[in-house]
């Protein structure tokens, strides 16, 4: 599975060298923040928007309305098929939301499959022509796929950003090697010194979240 943004990026926005950081090459640099950094910053970017950016396929199971529409909320389960359409890779996390919705290719409504052709869909919510959802607990099935078709520009970009960043702000604060040394060696420090560096408000800036926020979906009621 392809991550947001490339170490080219995130090396070109940090301008930190691979001695600053104490690697001993700008490969090994380069391997710990395409499989670990940039990681980290994607979970921080999804979580911030709820849902993530990758192609996604799979089945949304949802309370039932009683209405025309149906809202792709919060309470709503998912299972994965398959997470990225191009490649297998990780369940998302559950409380991620599987937005935006592009296409529907099934439905069932209490255990009845139902005619794929009377639903409309926009991004964060399903419509049913001349019927409604009936009301239930996760009596609602809409098999379909999400996301993005690629990563918009601003994703990519804020997630470098994130990543360089963390970088500036290790160099920044003098965790070498006392901190940064645990981050390349041991996994559950690694996890930790990150999640605290990541924490800390010269890496996720305003800035960052300012671009992100058009990406973000609000809960609403339909009447």
């Amino acid at each position: 599975m392809t991550r947001y943004c490339g170490t080219t990026d995130v090396n070109l926005f940090s301008q930190v060298t691979y001695a600053q950081v104490g690697f001993a090459s700008q490969a090994a640099m380069d391997a710990w923040v395409q499989g670990t950094l940039i990681p980290k910053c994607q979970d921080m970017v999804d979580n911030y928007v709820g849902h993530n950016f990758y192609l996604n396929r799979g089945t949304i199971r949802a309370d039932g309305s009683g209405k025309e529409t149906q809202l792709i909320t919060s309470s709503a389960k998912t299972v994965y098929s398959n997470q990225a359409v191009t490649g297998s890779g990780d369940p998302a996390p559950a409380q991620l939301l599987p937005l935006p919705l592009i296409a529907v290719t099934a439905v069932e409504i209490d255990g009845v499959a139902q005619t794929v052709t009377d639903f409309q869909v926009y991004e964060s919510y399903a419509t049913y022509e001349d019927s409604v959802f009936s009301s239930g607990r996760l009596n609602v099935d809409i098999v379909g796929t999400w996301g993005y078709g690629t990563y918009p520009h601003d994703i990519q970009y804020v997630t470098a950003q994130i990543a360089a960043n963390c970088l500036s702000e290790m160099v920044r604060k003098r965790m070498i090697p006392d901190i940064i040394t645990p981050v390349m060696e041991r996994g559950m420090a690694s996890d930790r010194v990150i999640a605290l560096i990541l924490r800390t408000p010269l890496v996720f800036t305003v800035n960052e979240k300012d671009l992100l926020n058009k990406y973000r979906y609000y809960s609403m009621e339909v009447a």
